[in-house]
């Protein structure tokens, strides 16, 4: 079964890169640990922990809580990076929604 596109993805490129940001995106308001991201997007840990790692230096994604074991991580919503990102996926939602 082929994975669905998102929205962000279609523009920006599916790399798993793409595929966290727009998680991360779509689910804003939550706090997600990266093994549960990556199995909700169908994703090798691996690449997803790896992927993750720039988006964690880069301040995009920061951590948020420990729950157990798990360290969660939410978008940073004070990054000015992060701030363009909402924009460009807000924008792309209204557009596909104007279709």
């Amino acid at each position: 079964m082929a994975k669905e596109l998102g929205i962000f993805c279609e523009a920006f490129g599916y790399t798993p890169r793409n595929q966290l940001i727009e998680f991360f995106l779509e689910m804003r308001s939550t706090d997600f640990g990266i093994a549960d991201v990556a199995k909700e997007l169908k994703m090798n840990k691996a690449t997803a922990y790896n992927s993750a790692k720039e988006l964690i230096e880069r301040k995009i994604i920061i951590p948020f809580r420990i729950i157990g074991k798990t360290q969660t991580y939410k978008l940073n919503m004070q990054n000015i990076l992060v701030k363009g990102l909402i924009k460009a996926h807000n924008e792309l939602v209204k557009n596909h929604l104007l279709k």
